[in-house]
């Protein structure tokens, strides 16, 4: 009886003691949570990176801060019974900071590439030019015409893709697993289902099931989309006729010309735009001149650079010699007066 009315005893003490939450519990979201990641996942600018040989979806830490600040959780345009509220932006990183411990995105360090590393190169060199240039005109010069030439080439590469492109960044993890507000990068774990893709679901069932009724539509739906097949067999196919022809033109204008002249109909016909923007401009016409004439106008450029240095370093050096002839004069000068005043001393 004693054993029994113990172990009686133990059970209902263990039923009065509260039960401890699981780790998955405390981690857990809230529907509010869950709707302020919802708002940040659709609505700040989104990256694709390379983390671990796989493509992530990532975004900058400010982006996410300013994408808080103008939500309707901030201050201002919040609901007075709801518990989230953003006044400031060290608001929005202690609330973002609860989301990386939760597991919705974690932070990541930005691996440089060659070209970055190099571009960082020469804005160095470039900087150390201009430093020097403070005191050589010639050293202002050089770097001015540097800089112009990076700024034309780049110009030239953005005027060639006309569509804005996602920055790619290469990631590798961060082992500061903070929310820090700046240039910082961070990797969404969280992906949510966005309702286009439930919409487009829907309108694709939708579709199967008309198709499956297609025996049971009436016959003019049957004629409308018997000549709608027909237009969009010959647009197709007009298509691949204007994706040959061109070719054809081109080829034969480069042979008759040489290489040349580079003449192209319809030149984005090929590329990765809209439909109307493919057919946008009719042509384009590029002169190229052969490789002898541009190198000697690459020796010509050459040839005027050295020139202009060469100026350049005969200014200073009549600069020089006029400081010197300046300061000799002002030498005999003072001199003059230091034996005027000795005579009138003696005297």
């Amino acid at each position: 009886m004693k054993y029994l009315n113990e172990a009686i005893h133990v059970n209902m003490a263990d039923r009065k003691r509260p039960k401890r939450r699981s780790d998955k519990e405390e981690q857990a979201c809230t529907k509010e949570e869950y709707a302020v990641a919802k708002h940040l996942r659709f609505n700040t600018p989104a990256h694709t990176g390379r983390l671990a040989g796989m493509t992530v979806k990532c975004f900058i830490a400010s982006d996410a801060v300013n994408c808080l600040l103008d939500s309707k959780w901030a201050k201002g345009k919040a609901n007075p019974d709801s518990e989230i509220v953003f006044t400031d932006r060290k608001s929005c990183v202690q609330y973002l900071n609860r989301f990386i411990q939760k597991g919705l995105f974690h932070r990541a360090d930005k691996i440089e590439s060659r070209k970055e590393k190099e571009k960082k190169k020469k804005k160095k060199e470039l900087e150390e030019k201009e430093n020097d240039g403070k005191k050589n005109k010639k050293a202002k010069k050089s770097t001015d015409t540097e800089m112009e030439e990076e700024q034309k080439k780049e110009e030239k590469k953005k005027a060639e893709k006309k569509e804005v492109k996602l920055k790619k960044f290469k990631l590798n993890m961060s082992e500061d697993q903070r929310f820090v507000d700046g240039n910082s990068i961070y990797v969404w774990i969280y992906d949510p289902i966005h309702p286009k893709t439930f919409f487009m679901g829907f309108l694709m069932l939708l579709g199967a099931i008309a198709l499956c009724l297609f025996p049971l539509w009436p016959d003019w739906m049957r004629v409308g989309v018997y000549y709608a097949s027909l237009l969009g067999a010959s647009f197709v196919g007009l298509m691949l006729v204007l994706i040959v022809l061109r070719v054809i033109i081109f080829s034969i204008v480069w042979l008759f010309t040489l290489g040349k002249h580079h003449f192209w109909i319809f030149p984005n016909l090929t590329e990765d735009v809209g439909v109307i923007d493919s057919f946008r401009p009719l042509y384009k016409h590029d002169i190229y001149p052969p490789p002898e004439i541009e190198k000697e106008l690459e020796k010509e450029k050459i040839e005027k650079q050295k020139k202009s240095t060469d100026n350049d370093d005969s200014d200073n050096k009549d600069d020089d010699y006029e400081m010197v002839t300046n300061k000799t004069d002002d030498d005999n000068d003072e001199n003059i007066e230091n034996e005027d005043r000795t005579a009138e001393e003696s005297e």
